[in-house]
């Protein structure tokens, strides 16, 4: 079967945020998100280049729920720069 891309050594292989906290078990887990995992680890065997990114926020983040007394993950509030939506604390910086 041939190959249906070429990768060459100029070619970069940018994972997103792949991380415990959006894994099933994690604080805001995408459904299924570990299955990419083996994915990725066959398509990095290919690059001469990965880069990987991470997801981060320090303790107390303001698009926390937890931030806000009386609010829920994923309700909406206005900040000084418009809406946001709030999450469970989730990739907490030096977790």
């Amino acid at each position: 079967m041939s190959d249906p891309i070429k990768i060459t050594d100029r070619d970069v292989l940018l994972v997103v945020d792949v991380q415990n906290d959006f894994c099933p078990g994690g604080n805001l887990a995408v459904p299924h998100g570990d299955e990419v995992v083996p994915v990725i680890n066959l398509l990095a065997a290919r690059f001469a280049h990965v880069i990987l990114t991470q997801d981060w926020h320090p303790r107390g983040h303001l698009s926390f729920a937890s931030s806000h007394p009386g609010k829920q993950p994923f309700e909406t509030i206005e900040v000084a720069y418009g809406k946001q939506e709030l999450w469970p604390d989730h990739c907490v910086q030096g977790t």
